[in-house]
């Protein structure tokens, strides 16, 4: 709700300053730009965790937050000690996707202190051809309307 009030008194801000819906709507454009830039370096630096993670037998515990984190994720077992997925768990879905005490294959990325389960590797691919994808069209995109 705060962004869209943020949002609303820029655009406020641009018509008393005089700034044209050109200039105003090319700016969203950038932002849009930006967005789809820094989504497709996350999901870089994500990728390249994931690879220099080493595949591992895991025992799933519970699903719970971090002790610094907002959301639930899951939590396995690697020799003696816990570890959180790197990324959050499908509140929708977590009954039917993970069954405690079942051993998994796991990615452990210790200098992360986390790993990446199936759910997160998946989660980590399709981000990056995605990203890649829409980095590639907003590259496209701009490409054509400079030349024209």
């Amino acid at each position: 709700m705060e962004f869209f009030l943020i949002i609303a008194v820029i655009i406020v801000l641009c018509i008393l300053l005089g700034v044209s819906a050109e200039l105003m709507i090319l700016g969203a454009l950038a932002f849009i730009g930006l967005v789809i830039l820094a989504m497709l370096l996350l999901f870089i630096f994500f990728f390249i965790m994931l690879i220099t993670s080493r595949k591992t037998e895991a025992v799933f515990t519970k699903t719970d937050k971090r002790p610094n984190g907002k959301f639930n994720v899951a939590f396995y077992i690697i020799g003696g000690k816990e570890y959180p997925c790197i990324f959050p768990s499908e509140p929708n879905f977590r009954k039917l996707v993970y069954k405690e005490g079942k051993s998994y294959r796991v990615m452990l990325n210790n200098r992360m202190g986390a790993v990446f389960d199936k759910w997160a590797v998946t989660t980590c691919i399709t981000g990056l051809i995605f990203s890649s994808l829409s980095t590639a069209a907003a590259v496209m995109l701009v490409s054509q309307l400079i030349n024209q």
